[in-house]
């Protein structure tokens, strides 16, 4: 079975870390970023969580991510107000495989 890892602040690694994942700390995007693109070469790794917080701040190393290694990055709500960063990179992605938008437009508070 493959790592399941998770980065990001304490807020994000602690209730993660209690359920078996290998926390990563990041305080920052910079250090998400750094940390996306080494676990991104390890073959053991299956499932990396992270933080819309901070992934909103190195879109691109969750693209590289995504486009390059052999596990899967999941960006998740960390914050009281979400900014549907996960979601909105998932809508594209699907709108791009399907050619269609299957999860629907929503309007912005």
């Amino acid at each position: 079975m493959g790592k399941l890892v998770v980065v990001g602040t304490k807020r994000l690694t602690l209730p993660l870390t209690a359920v078996g994942f290998e926390p990563t700390p990041a305080a920052d995007a910079a250090e998400l970023e750094a940390a996306l693109d080494r676990l991104s070469v390890d073959k053991s790794v299956a499932l990396v969580v992270c933080g819309e917080s901070q992934a909103a701040g190195c879109a691109d190393a969750v693209k590289r991510f995504r486009r390059h290694a052999p596990g899967v990055v999941l960006v998740v709500p960390d914050a009281p107000e979400p900014t549907h960063f996960g979601r909105n990179q998932l809508q594209k992605a699907i709108e791009q495989a399907a050619g269609v938008d299957l999860l629907g437009r929503t309007e912005s508070a």
